[in-house]
């Protein structure tokens, strides 16, 4: 059942950004008996890693989307906005290890925001077999980190 919640709380997370996830982990951690179970831990660090990718998904997927929509399809004629969208679309597409470092880094350490990193890979069309394996990784990461020094604190602290 706490996996299946972990799944749902994180999910909702990554939808509605004024819900932290991090602060329910912390709280998972503090409060029970899982920072003494390294398996748990994992267990509750993928859960909350595959909500929020699951999430982060639907973000990217609306905003590749959204590239054609009359709006946007106006703005992008102009010379101005079609050349700039260019110019990072060869960015992106040329450098996959970039790409993949900056999906990394937003993931795990939240800068730049993941919210943010989807819309703008959506946009792009980063490929997918690229974004999602990054995504789950650096979001499982997090959470792993998150949960295991909280359940360390708490252990020690009290």
């Amino acid at each position: 059942m706490l996996l299946l919640t972990t799944f749902a709380v994180s999910l909702l997370s990554g939808l509605v950004p004024v819900v932290s996830v991090e602060v329910y982990l912390g709280g998972v951690a503090a409060a029970s008996d899982a920072a003494g179970s390294p398996a748990v831990l994992a267990g509750l660090a993928l859960a909350a890693g595959v909500g929020q990718t699951v999430a982060k998904v639907a973000w990217y997927l609306l905003a590749a989307r959204s590239m054609q929509s009359r709006r946007l399809q106006r703005k992008l004629s102009q010379e101005r906005w079609r050349l700039m969208y260019e110019r990072w679309h060869a960015r992106i597409a040329g450098r996959p290890v970039l790409t993949t470092a900056v999906l990394l880094a937003s993931a795990c350490v939240g800068f730049p925001p993941l919210m943010i990193i989807a819309v703008v890979a959506g946009s792009l069309r980063v490929p997918m077999a690229i974004y999602v394996p990054t995504v789950l990784v650096g979001r499982t990461v997090r959470f792993w980190l998150l949960l295991t020094g909280v359940g360390w604190f708490a252990d020690t602290a009290f």
